[in-house]
């Protein structure tokens, strides 16, 4: 009685409980909500929580008052609270309230469940659950083990997985007080598309491998989390690590993605990854949720996710973990891909975005969380693909964060920016004995060093730009950053002195925020503003327009504050030289203080360097290559592009007008195998590149593989030097031998991969050959095949193929006869591998032929035996032996291949056996005939062709 008297003050305080709003937002959430409306006929005292509508105007000023005790917050306007909740609003913020009533349980429910609940069939479900007390709710399942199982615990996050029907998830769990949040697990993760090309030099990474080799990933793990990839993969040799948690599946997906973060490049130079050096580990995404305890035990500080479940546009208990392992370990970096469902819309009743093709199209709610990076794709020339999902998040943040290279997959996208996070991970090591940058530090060098792209300032395509992994890892170095912590309403302030030739400044600042409660209505719990300071003015981070239309969502990013992101950038062209002052707000920190980072940069005015040709870059002879570069010059300034492949003695032109706000050129190689240096020409400016080469990969066979030895041959390439070749050493490919020859003879007990690459001038080399496996290559001991056939001429065509003519002295053909192997005929010399001879010494029944080698040392081999089995010609049929051993079988030898049956009669007349065949060799087994002469009869298609007797010993 006493709690039904204080609900009907709160609602006579608030004067607006029988108020009814038209508003169809309003409408729409009180349906769903609304004890009042609910169909199981409690009475308002037993609801423990109650919805409430606070004032337009207010609800930042409550939000801020009572972020801390309200449950949920439904809209900009309505709030889930518990009684205790509502008592402080009455003694304190009586004027923020216009509308309040009770409200029940279904507020725990993901939006997805919400949605779905209704149409749930009877049966059990996978439910995602998180409960503030573990404890009690294990309890609780443990006493209903007939009506729920826990199939997975999440302790770290206080989650379970619990298979039940949806009547026990309303009727038992959503009561219960320490039951926060429940979400249904249909949906298993699916990888995302890759296409297997290769272009390293999108992302800058070609020029990071040139500029800082030593810049691998040493000492760092990743782990990919999807189908366990193959650890048989020579570019991951002796650099993997068991986590315990793989899947039993190896797919070619997660091998493509391990391969892009940390191959070593054994395989071809497009195997390998961004850190040739790193660890990696592997971890099933059966569970779609963060891996606890691994990360730490296994030292793991970026983690790759390229896999979706679809659109899923709300911030889950699983987005909420993946936010908080990010908070208990402080180096951790998750990297998620956007999806390829750019052209998808959100279907979800009620979501923000409902409808709204190609927009919010992110696919998976894990990949809401605010900590992680999340990568959308372009392809090598920056565009943005149709498929690539498109942001914002469900409460309108930026997503994705960044873009990088992968084609039509964001998948690869995703792998890159994880190498890069290892490569910005390892510089900062190397300055920092060995310790490693929190993930927000990781996030803002990554962030603020990217290339922007498709327009100005960030967008729901690319994010804040395209990934730079060679200037990441320079502003790394540079050290250019700032951090510190404030607590609500404090302010830090941080002072650069920026020179007089400085341009495109840009200024970061990142938080590694604590987690919001799943189904949060925004994400951000921390609120922190970032401000730039010059004498002149103050300038504002870029903010987007997430109201939900797409022309408001298409809308370029214009200068505000920034209360949904923590993530913020502000930029400026030309800044004006001397002291300009950064300023960090705390401006709702109801959980800090709050530790940030700053991180800035600048480019110097009229620079230029070239990202493609880096040293020793491959431009494929006679195809299509890209020169990329960098430049700070005015958009409208134009060079003079020329290459030399004589040191720069004399110059070719490539183009004369080079538009360099392009950033990019496409030219067709010339056929040489020559090395060459680019220059671009801007006024009386130039610039160098460093020596690349032109080149094409070399073709290789295996000669032959005997017991003792193994021949390698390759094509002649043309005006070459020579060949270095290479041998799998412990972890990576290693030279072994030059040469200036196509072939040489290995020891067979050297490692079975090698590779060949070109020498060309001054000791540079060109592109290596695949590297092979020489034991699988189906070449034996000098023979690669040996065949005999019956031809229409009666003959017998016998063929010979060897795997090289290296050291043999001839070839003997022979054929078996009672007296034994008889040679018909010999070939020497051998000039060919492909060796053939038409032998017209058939007789009725089996004739078997071999092939004899003879080296230059005496040594022969011998190929297997090869067996043609000869009727006469003319349809004829031939039966041997004749007399049948008792028990045995005889053999019918023809030359036809229609349906032929043959029938067997006995002494009397009877029928003792009948059989189909249509082979040149069929076997007939007599082992249930008795002794004695029997009458053969074949008829061929109906025709009685042969007739005949065989007798049965």
């Amino acid at each position: 009685m006493k709690r039904l008297l204080f609900f009907l003050l709160i609602c006579c305080t608030f004067k607006g409980f029988s108020q009814e709003t038209t508003d169809s937002t309003d409408n729409a959430i009180r349906l769903s909500f609304s004890g009042k409306m609910a169909s199981n006929g409690k009475q308002p005292e037993a609801f423990k929580y109650l919805l409430v509508k606070i004032k337009a105007g207010y609800a930042g000023a409550f939000k801020k008052r009572y972020a801390a005790v309200f449950k949920r917050q439904l809209s900009k306007q309505w709030f889930i609270i518990d009684h205790q909740t509502a008592s402080l609003l009455t003694r304190n913020s009586p004027l923020m309230v216009e509308h309040v009533e009770a409200a029940n349980n279904d507020w725990k429910l993901s939006p997805a469940l919400l949605q779905k609940k209704k149409a749930l069939q009877k049966g059990s479900y996978n439910f995602l659950i998180s409960a503030s007390d573990p404890g009690s709710f294990e309890s609780l399942i443990a006493a209903n083990n007939s009506r729920a199982t826990i199939i997975r615990t999440i302790e770290k996050y206080h989650l379970f997985l619990v298979k039940t029907s949806i009547d026990f998830i309303e009727q038992t769990l959503l009561e219960n007080e320490y039951v926060q949040s429940v979400d249904m697990r249909l949906n298993s993760a699916k990888e995302e598309t890759v296409i297997n090309d290769y272009d390293n030099s999108a992302n800058s990474t070609n020029l990071l491998f040139a500029a800082y080799p030593g810049i691998n990933g040493t000492n760092l793990t990743a782990s990919v989390k999807e189908n366990r990839f193959d650890y048989s993969d020579i570019d991951f040799k002796n650099r993997i690590k068991t986590s315990g948690l793989e899947s039993a599946t190896t797919s070619s997906h997660a091998t493509t993605m391990a391969t892009l973060i940390g191959g070593a490049g054994n395989s071809f130079f497009t195997g390998r990854g961004v850190t040739n050096a790193c660890t990696l580990t592997s971890s099933d995404f059966a569970i779609l949720l963060p891996d606890g305890q691994n990360y730490a035990t296994n030292n793991i500080s970026v983690q790759n996710h390229s896999y979706g479940v679809g659109i899923e546009n709300f911030y889950a208990a699983d987005a909420a973990a993946y936010d908080q392992s990010m908070v208990d370990n402080p180096a951790l970096l998750h990297v998620f891909s956007a999806g390829n469902i750019g052209t998808s819309k959100d279907s979800l009743a009620g979501s923000p975005y409902e409808n709204i093709t190609g927009f919010a199209n992110i696919s998976g709610s894990f990949k809401m969380a605010k900590n992680i990076l999340t990568v959308g794709s372009i392809d090598s020339f920056f565009t943005i693909s149709d498929l690539s999902s498109k942001g914002p998040a469900y409460d309108g943040r930026i997503k994705p964060d960044l873009a990088a290279y992968g084609n039509d997959g964001s998948s690869g996208a995703a792998a890159i920016t994880s190498g890069v996070v290892l490569a910005v991970q390892s510089a900062y090591a190397q300055q920092h004995q060995d310790s490693l940058p929190e993930n927000a530090l990781t996030k803002a060098f990554i962030i603020n060093s990217a290339d922007d792209i498709n327009r100005r300032g960030p967008d729901y395509f690319s994010g804040y730009g395209n990934v730079n992994a060679y200037r990441a890892v320079e502003d790394t170095r540079s050290g250019k950053y700032f951090t510190g912590a404030v607590a609500d309403g404090q302010t830090q302030t941080f002072t650069i002195t920026v020179p007089a030739n400085a341009r495109n400044l840009k200024v970061t600042l990142t938080w590694t925020d604590p987690a919001a409660q799943a189904n949060a209505f925004t994400a951000l719990v921390n609120d922190l503003d970032l401000q730039l300071q010059s004498k002149q003015n103050v300038i504002l981070p870029w903010v987007l327009n997430s109201a939900a239309s797409a022309d408001s969502l298409r809308k370029a990013a214009t200068k505000g504050r920034d209360s949904l992101n923590v993530v913020e950038q502000v930029t400026v062209d030309n800044p004006a030289n001397g002291t300009l002052t950064i300023r960090v707000n705390g401006y709702n920190i109801p959980r800090g203080p709050q530790k940030f980072y700053v991180v800035y940069r600048w480019d110097e005015q009229n620079d230029f360097y070239f990202i493609s040709p880096a040293a020793n870059d491959h431009f494929t002879s006679g195809e299509n290559s890209i020169f990329r570069w960098q430049s700070s010059y005015a958009s409208s300034t134009t060079g003079v592009l020329d290459y030399s492949t004589d040191k720069g003695n004399t110059w070719k032109n490539i183009a004369s007008a080079v538009n360099l706000s392009d950033r990019y050129l496409k030219w067709t190689t010339p056929a040489q195998f020559t090395t060459a240096i680019a220059r671009m020409t801007i006024g009386s400016d130039q610039y160098y590149s460093d020596t690349f080469n032109f080149s094409k990969q070399l073709t290789t066979d295996v000669g032959f593989n005997c017991a003792d030895s193994v021949l390698i041959t390759w094509n002649k390439a043309p005006n070459v030097n020579g060949y270095k070749v290479y041998l799998l050493g412990d972890k990576y490919l290693e030279p072994f031998t030059t040469t200036t020859d196509t072939s040489i003879v290995l020891h067979a007990t050297q490692s079975p991969y090698i590779a060949i690459t070109t020498l060309l001038q001054d000791g540079y080399e060109g592109v290596r050959s695949y590297a092979f496996d020489y034991t699988t290559q189906g070449t034996g001991c000098y023979i690669n095949n040996f065949l005999a056939d019956l031809t229409t001429n009666n003959t017998a065509q016998l063929q010979l193929s060897l795997g090289t003519t290296y050291n043999v002295s001839s070839i003997a053909f022979q054929q078996f006869s009672t007296t034994g192997w008889q040679t018909i005929e010999t070939i020497s010399p051998v000039r060919v591998v492909a060796n053939t001879y038409e032998a017209n010494t058939l007789h009725t029944g089996t004739n078997i032929f071999r092939a004899v080698v003879t080296l230059t040392n005496g040594q022969t081999i011998t190929t297997t035996e090869a067996t043609i089995y000869f009727a006469g010609g003319n349809n004829k049929f031939v039966f041997y032996p004749n007399p049948v051993p008792r028990n045995g079988s005889f053999t019918i030898v023809t030359d036809n291949f229609y349906t032929n049956t043959l029938m067997l009669f006995d002494a009397t007349g009877r029928k003792v056996l009948q059989q189909n065949f249509n082979t040149t060799r069929t076997d007939i087994p007599v082992s249930r005939l008795a002794r004695g002469v029997y009458m053969a009869i074949i008829y061929t298609e109906g025709v009685k062709t042969y007739s005949g007797k065989i007798l049965v010993n």
